[in-house]
């Protein structure tokens, strides 16, 4: 059975399951479901818990043999299994102990984001039909103000608008942090203080956490303000230039690509053509509508120029570089570039 995370509190009251799978890549809620299961756990007195952290070294048999031996403190135990890279062998041994579940026992099964392909796989659908799954999504832009102000709620704070943005601004991205901020601001101001924008500045650190295709959708979204800071953060991070610039060429590329597919076809067979997923589609829209035969050849000259720095040749320095290239991606040509001089 497939839960949400927001249902699976009134899942919990209702009876325990077999077998709980939680998969997702946000940290904070994935550990915030798990502690459901296991205080529900608790609460119908198992109290044995056995953790199992599952590498491509683990031995498999040791959770199989245990499933079936009897506890010698207890009449029911939970198994807490984590698998942080799914493989061959991890999937072998979950088909194997789906075939021996029972209501003597619980497994709370944590796995990393799965696909819509593994989750059609024999092995999990057996382990699905038995239980229940839980599902972890991100949280996106748009959605996030709403998460902080429930969060702030829950700690007894109210937020001002102008803190929620301030605060998610801050911390985008990185849900536990957003979390901890907060936990922070009830600790200094005090239960049921109305927060506002002066008082989150004061003490919210700049946490976000960004990966470069993070950078992708705001370049794509011609969003120039949010890129630049994405740029900055994942520069400070220490992330490679060399990365950066190749996020840089595969957009442009993309684009480029899309732009010669367009002569022959519609916009939607030229993302077709180049495997653009459906979801995706309205960025490269987005940034197909700002750019044309020109602006793009333009931007790829120009990287080749940043590539040459990087590799220590002559070039604009790389992160002034890629500022313009912000700037030129969501539609604004810098007065002059290196590419302008004689």
């Amino acid at each position: 059975m497939k839960v949400r995370a927001d249902q699976l509190e009134s899942q919990l009251k209702k009876n325990l399951a077999p077998i709980y799978i939680i998969s997702g890549d946000e940290v904070l809620l994935c550990q915030e479901a798990a502690d459901s299961i296991r205080k529900a756990a608790q609460h119908h007195n198992i109290d044995e818990r056995l953790r199992f952290v599952a590498d491509a070294q683990f031995d498999w048999q040791d959770v199989i043999n245990e499933n079936q031996s009897l506890s010698l403190f207890s009449t029911r135990r939970m198994f807490d299994i984590q698998i942080d890279k799914m493989g061959e062998k991890h999937s072998k041994a979950l088909a194997q102990l789906s075939q021996s579940l029972s209501e003597d026992n619980i497994i709370l099964l944590t796995l990393p984001k799965i696909d819509a392909r593994t989750q059609k796989a024999k092995w999990f659908t057996q382990l699905e039909s038995q239980g229940v799954f839980v599902q972890i999504w991100p949280i996106d832009a748009n959605r996030l103000p709403a998460w902080v102000q429930q969060r702030a709620q829950a700690l007894d704070l109210s937020l001002t608008r102008d803190a929620a943005s301030m605060i998610c601004e801050r911390g985008e991205g990185n849900l536990l942090a957003l979390s901890q901020e907060l936990e922070k601001l009830a600790l200094v101001h005090g239960q049921g203080v109305q927060i506002d924008a002066e008082k989150v500045a004061e003490s919210v650190a700049d946490s976000s956490r960004y990966s470069i295709y993070d950078l992708s959708d705001r370049l794509l979204m011609g969003k120039t303000k949010d890129a630049m800071h994405c740029l900055h953060q994942l520069l400070g991070e220490g992330v490679e230039a060399s990365i950066i610039l190749w996020l840089f060429n595969r957009e442009i590329q993309t684009l480029a690509n899309l732009l010669q597919s367009m002569q022959s076809s519609s916009f939607k067979q030229a993302c077709q053509n180049e495997k653009i997923w459906d979801k995706r589609v309205p960025f490269y829209e987005s940034a197909m509508s700002r750019h044309n035969k020109v602006t793009l050849p333009y931007m790829q000259n120009y990287l080749a120029l940043i590539d040459k720095s990087i590799k220590g040749l002559e070039g604009p320095d790389s992160e002034t570089g890629f500022r313009n290239l912000v700037m030129m991606f969501c539609g604004y040509k810098p007065v002059v570039t290196e590419l302008d001089l004689p």
